[in-house]
């Protein structure tokens, strides 16, 4: 069999979202695959790698998923494993690669289980909605696989030029340009029902601003239209903020390339220094590029990349499911004003 990047997410997926070996048996009954044929041994990546390498050569692997949506009907990256188009969500760098994670604190454990106030005044959601129209799906069609990401439409404080930021590693080249689009509105509307969607594409002639992934990982760059369309969606304000360990936070975002989403819950700053903060939210696989607000709804800072739980590291709070990174705003306003 051809091992694909849609099989290798979709392994990665379910090697997080079920986790324990002794119960994927009933999956592969349920999707009508033999027991004796697949290999039980091992971690639950690997007894997942025999089971999705059995049902791809039993044409099954669409089954296998629509059983497991029937738990997980929400799931983002499962409906998109039903694509059949390569859509690679899994652009971010390894986090232990990039970061030095650091352990969860006990003070940050005492906060997320004793029950803190998190009552907030009803003008938060209305921020929220507004805050959300300037986020963006991004599409990069190369090769046949289309890589998918999140970015944001922004403008420096006291300055009325509107520019786009996504990651590095989302946008790294020019040869990427002509392929991308830009897809605001990408969302449903109250009633369940698609919105009507704009695409742009990247101005080739304008500025672009770049960092490597090991430093801020961000690009910067204009669209391709007059800045008066685009304010229509919605454009953040960026400003130097502060952000402090225990904060909560908030990310507004395209998970697997799918319709926008908003990762609300269980968001909690576990440490931060000069360059990045690091938190604990709901998994964001694809999810690069997404801004990071506080409760107010300031940009704080600019996902770039997640990991699971270390062996090491403490059980959390059902919820709590990953570790994730994102670069301080206040750093790469920095560089942009320097760059300018």
């Amino acid at each position: 069999m051809a091992w694909t990047k849609r099989l290798t997410q979709l392994n990665d997926l379910l090697g997080e979202i079920e986790p324990i070996p002794e119960s994927i048996v009933k999956y592969v009954q349920a999707t009508g695959l033999k027991p004796q044929m697949i290999r039980f041994q091992g971690t639950a990546l690997d007894i997942w790698n025999s089971v999705i390498s059995e049902a791809d050569k039993n044409n099954k692997v669409n089954d296998l998923v629509s059983v497991i949506l029937e738990k997980y009907p929400d799931n983002p990256y499962l409906i998109s494993a039903l694509n059949t188009k390569e859509i690679n969500y899994t652009l971010s760098p390894d986090i232990d690669e990039i970061s030095d994670w650091k352990a969860i604190e006990k003070d940050t454990l005492e906060k997320i289980t004793m029950g803190n106030n998190t009552l907030l005044p009803i003008s938060f959601l209305e921020k929220g909605i507004m805050a959300s129209q300037s986020v963006a799906k991004v599409e990069i069609n190369m090769a046949g696989v289309k890589d998918v990401g999140t970015g944001f439409l922004f403008k420096i404080e006291n300055d009325n030029d509107i520019f786009f930021m996504t990651n590095f590693h989302v946008i790294n080249h020019k040869s990427q340009f002509e392929n991308t689009r830009i897809i605001f509105n990408y969302e449903e509307d109250i009633n369940g029902d698609s919105k009507a969607s704009k695409s742009f594409g990247i101005d080739e002639k304008g500025p672009w601003y770049k960092s490597p992934v090991k430093d801020l990982d961000v690009s910067i760059f204009k669209l391709r239209c007059i800045d008066s369309e685009l304010e229509k969606f919605g454009v953040l304000t960026l400003k130097e903020i502060p952000i402090q360990k225990n904060d909560f936070v908030n990310i507004i975002q395209h998970p697997a390339g799918q319709m926008k989403q908003i990762s609300l819950y269980h968001n909690i700053v576990t440490n931060i220094n000069d360059r990045v903060i690091q938190y604990l939210t709901d998994t964001l696989q694809g999810s690069s590029g997404s801004p990071v607000f506080n409760s107010n709804w300031d940009v704080v800072a600019l996902h770039h990349s997640g990991g699971r739980r270390k062996p090491t590291e403490p059980n959390l709070p059902s919820g709590f499911k990953s570790r994730n990174e994102g670069i301080q705003i206040n750093k790469i306003l920095e560089f942009f004003n320097e760059n300018q």
